[in-house]
């Protein structure tokens, strides 16, 4: 499988290194500068549930009092970051498949209380990593992952998903059904009247 990555690094103290993994196996582990690309190939892949990793170490949270990250007037102005720009698994783009969910690893004197999960699309600013799982063959995968959408058992199968709890739609087609309901009692009624007096 061919891996082709360009990330843009920021610097603060140092540049932030960026490691990935496939599988457990690291297979790159490196200072990233500025932007920049990364091709890689790898082989040892399994039929299914291959686990692909990608994070950033050493990132320095007030350990020996290093901070890579500068604050002035509660505003980041300095800060050792990798945003992943693009994420090309045999050509495909793949960095959309990275979701939102980024797993922070702690470090330093990160508070405790600080989640393990933060919400980031494509964005490292901790120590820690975005992961998603593929199976082979490789294009069957992605595509199911990017495209094919669960079916989701809490909507109605006549219901826009959109409009929940608005009914508008709904209520106008019962009004326009009860106006013809009550012209057609107003045109007929005498006679039914004639039928049930008979």
């Amino acid at each position: 499988m061919k891996i082709d990555i360009e990330v843009n690094a920021t610097h603060c103290n140092t540049w932030p290194t960026l490691v990935l993994e496939i599988n457990n196996n690291k297979i790159f582990s490196d200072l990233v500068k500025d932007r920049q690309k990364i091709s890689l190939e790898y082989t040892d892949l399994k039929q299914q549930g291959n686990k692909f990793v990608i994070g950033m170490i050493r990132k320095s949270f007030g350990l020996a009092d290093i901070w890579d990250t500068v604050y002035k007037n509660n505003i980041v102005v300095q800060d050792k970051k990798i945003e992943i720009l693009s994420l090309k698994l045999d050509d495909v783009e793949c960095k959309d498949l990275l979701g939102s969910r980024f797993y922070v690893q702690r470090t330093g004197k990160q508070p405790s209380y600080f989640p393990d999960v933060v919400e980031s699309t494509g964005v490292m600013n901790y120590n820690g990593y975005f992961t998603f799982d593929f199976d082979l063959p490789l294009y069957n995968s992605i595509i199911n992952k990017k495209y094919k959408q669960e079916e989701n058992k809490d909507l109605s199968y006549f219901s826009n998903y959109t409009k929940v709890f608005h009914y508008d739609d709904e209520i106008k087609v019962i009004n326009e059904i009860n106006s013809i309901l009550k012209e057609v009692d107003e045109k007929f009624s005498h006679k039914r009247s004639k039928i049930r007096n008979s």
